[in-house]
């Protein structure tokens, strides 16, 4: 992620083997390549799938790092988790998005402008709050990571000082 903005391969023996990316814009390029996580949703070819933070944006490659998508419209990606066909995207601008097996936005959870707004001019004194004064139940600050559990629950960790755990329980 910090540093050269590339993705490195390895072999399962901890071997280099390549690498690919480069600082910038482009399609299979990267500004703060964050998260990395292997997309083998049902349906799909098995690709790796990379949060491209500061470009606000998902990328797609083969294991060899050749380009096969980019899907724009993050704000801060930060890292990337799946359940079946959901891909889960958190958002260091104070959102959770879910995708379906098409990769279109089924949710923005948290999803609030005038709070992200309000986060971002306060950000240091809310992300530094130990007791969490401030903090709104339901919406969130700074989703650094989410996973799914077996049953489809999300948890959420915030990147704030004192840390920050949500449990998002799944409703049918």
């Amino acid at each position: 992620g910090y540093g050269s903005f590339r993705i490195h391969r390895y072999e399962k023996d901890g071997n280099w083997v390549s690498m690919f990316g480069e600082p910038s814009k482009g399609d299979g390029q990267f500004n703060t390549p964050h998260g990395i996580w292997l997309d083998d949703r049902p349906g799909r070819e098995v690709s790796v799938v990379v949060a491209d933070r500061a470009n606000g944006r998902l990328q797609w490659f083969t294991f060899v790092g050749e380009h096969i998508s980019t899907l724009d419209g993050f704000i801060l990606p930060a890292n990337i988790d799946s359940h079946g066909e959901m891909l889960l995207v958190p958002d260091l601008s104070a959102r959770v998005t879910l995708l379906d097996g098409e990769n279109k936005v089924t949710a923005h959870l948290g999803e609030d402008p005038e709070w992200r707004e309000q986060v971002m001019k306060d950000n240091r004194k809310l992300r530094s709050r130990a007791k969490g004064e401030g903090w709104v139940a339901g919406k969130f600050l700074h989703p650094h990571d989410a996973c799914f559990d077996s049953h489809g629950n999300i948890f959420v960790a915030e990147w704030v000082h004192t840390g920050r755990i949500t449990k998002l329980r799944k409703v049918t």
